[in-house]
């Protein structure tokens, strides 16, 4: 049957592409239906996929009320879906769509994992998965994907009420088998804008419905992100569960700025059996700010697997080739990273940098890199899953990171893992994972807004590039993450003695109004009490 795959927002053409591909490599004849976006000029379309363009969604309807199979990929494609009243439309390829979850020993619940169209989103959560799992004999991991879609006004409401509608109308999920453990990928269509209290809300909601029993079964569940895997893991585990969540997050001022997401987060502490910080500095923050929940709170790092990253034949001569891998955003460094290589180049025309990623300065690099006439020194490369991370590795002489916050560093980590010299800011995280090793393993410096410290940073280290030890560096970091340390610390919290809890977190009253509109057949209604009441709690 022919396929017609819908993918009308700006937010996920990666997954949509790589989704197609997928489709299209079993032969199956694939019609890719897009609006005249920017976001696909620089998205590979894969042979046997059919690209048409429409002019707007609403544009989309006939093709859908025509077609045979069909996909939406993100939540524009689900609002426009909704209003053909097709029932059968699906989400994401799996082998068998109706499959639900199991029960299981241990649930792992995160907004992040790797995915189709980001594969490095919760490589650290996916490492850590792996490190547990060998203890219980199911896991079952919940992903609460946020599908995100312009929210700030009465028609974003609209939207979003039609792709909720949808997504459950589908089966909001998709359950898969990874080396891990049962993968079940939930729809939670989201308005964009940084809300964290509506994030976890919508994520809650969502997998909720896409529960068997709508709730998570299992004793022992580990939530990461306090204020999103958290919130739901403690309004949907049992009474009885043992609740573990780890914080991972860079951003957690941030959040705790917004109205009540401090007491939320405070409800969590006040569940959970224990707060697990990847790093010391994160567990000072969070000590400082919930005092009364002190005594809850521990350091338990990310866990590597340092057999998935194989040790390079030989150390690299020379610090020529550079190499960053995460997210393209301001706090991440990139743009003094690029000032600096810019310096650098133009002293040593053998000198080249590989940026791999992706994020919200995508378009503001590419005009930054010609701007700087450094097209073709630098190369732009979209994410990468995480099998693929030891052979970037291995490509290149060093890897660069200029993050002013980081509350862990997978990256650092895995490219000692390799034997590849770093040459890293000292933020929070890395001057942890760090310390004592730094100059075995390649150099630091301070974060900065100046390229400057960066380069000079850089030539120090070419000064003695030939003295590391790389060998020595990795050894030690085996010790402090390798996953065999870290599964010891996990599985001794999972089986501590628990702490007296609270039953469950509550959850917003749903207004009677709104559970009226809900059951209507137009999305006017509760689009419009959503606004309503956005604009009342704002308030």
């Amino acid at each position: 049957m022919d396929v017609t795959y819908l993918a009308l927002g700006g937010r996920r053409v990666r997954a949509a592409a790589a989704h197609t591909a997928r489709l299209a490599a079993g032969g199956t004849p694939v019609t890719l239906v897009t609006t005249a976006r920017p976001e696909w000029d620089s998205v590979p379309i894969a042979p046997g996929v059919t690209l048409r363009r429409v002019r707007s969604p609403r544009a989309a309807r006939p093709l859908i009320e025509a077609a045979g199979a069909v996909y939406a990929g993100d939540a524009e494609a689900l609002a426009v879906a909704y209003a053909t009243g097709r029932h059968d439309v699906l989400l994401e390829p799996s082998p068998d769509p109706a499959r639900r979850t199991r029960d299981a020993d241990l649930a792992v619940v995160t907004p992040w994992y790797p995915a189709p169209g980001d594969p490095f989103a919760g490589a650290f959560v996916q490492a850590a998965t792996a490190a547990a799992g060998p203890g219980f004999e199911r896991v079952s991991i919940l992903h609460t994907q946020g599908w995100f879609y312009p929210g700030g006004r009465l028609a974003g409401r609209l939207l979003g009420v039609a792709a909720e509608r949808q997504a459950l109308r589908s089966g909001n999920a998709v359950v898969l088998d990874t080396a891990e453990g049962e993968l079940t990928r939930v729809v939670a269509p989201t308005p964009a804008g940084g809300d964290y209290l509506v994030y976890a809300d919508e994520q809650t909601r969502a997998l909720r419905a896409a529960l068997p029993t709508g709730r998570i079964e299992a004793p022992v569940v580990h939530a990461h992100v306090g204020f999103l895997g958290g919130v739901v893991a403690a309004r949907l585990a049992r009474p009885d569960a043992r609740i573990v969540v780890t914080e991972h997050a860079t951003f957690l001022a941030q959040a705790f700025r917004q109205p009540g997401v401090l007491r939320r987060y405070a409800e969590v502490l006040a569940r959970a059996d224990a707060l697990l910080c990847v790093g010391r500095d994160l567990l000072e923050e969070l000590a400082a700010t919930f005092p009364e929940h002190a005594g809850r709170l521990r350091v338990v790092p990310n866990a590597i697997d340092f057999d998935r990253f194989a040790v390079r034949a030989e150390p690299p001569r020379e610090p020529l080739r550079w190499l960053y891998l995460g997210r393209m955003m301001e706090h991440k460094g990139v743009p003094v990273l690029l000032d600096a290589f810019s310096e650098v180049a133009a002293g040593d025309p053998r000198v080249t940098l590989t940026l791999v990623g992706s994020g919200p300065l995508d378009a503001e690099l590419d005009r930054r890199i010609a701007g700087l006439g450094l097209t073709g020194r630098v190369t732009r490369r979209p994410p990468v899953p995480p099998e693929r991370v030891t052979a970037l590795l291995h490509e290149h002489d060093l890897l660069v990171h200029a993050s002013r916050r980081e509350t862990f560093g997978m990256t650092v980590v895995e490219a000692v893992a390799t034997g590849t010299p770093v040459l890293v800011a000292r933020s929070a995280g890395p001057a942890e994972t760090l310390d004592g090793i730094g100059d075995r393993a390649g150099a630091t410096f301070e974060p900065t807004d100046d390229p400057r410290v960066v380069v000079a940073a850089y030539q120090e280290l070419r000064a003695r590039f030939g003295a590391l030890d790389p060998a020595g560096a990795r050894a030690a970091m085996l010790a402090r993450y390798g996953a065999e340390a870290v599964r010891a610390r996990l599985h001794e919290v999972y089986t501590e003695p628990g702490r007296p809890s609270s039953a469950t977190v509550p959850e917003p009253v749903v207004p009677a109004l709104r559970r009226l509109t809900s059951r209507l057949p137009s999305p006017v209604p509760e689009a419009l009490v959503r606004t309503a009441a956005r604009v009342a709690r704002r308030a």
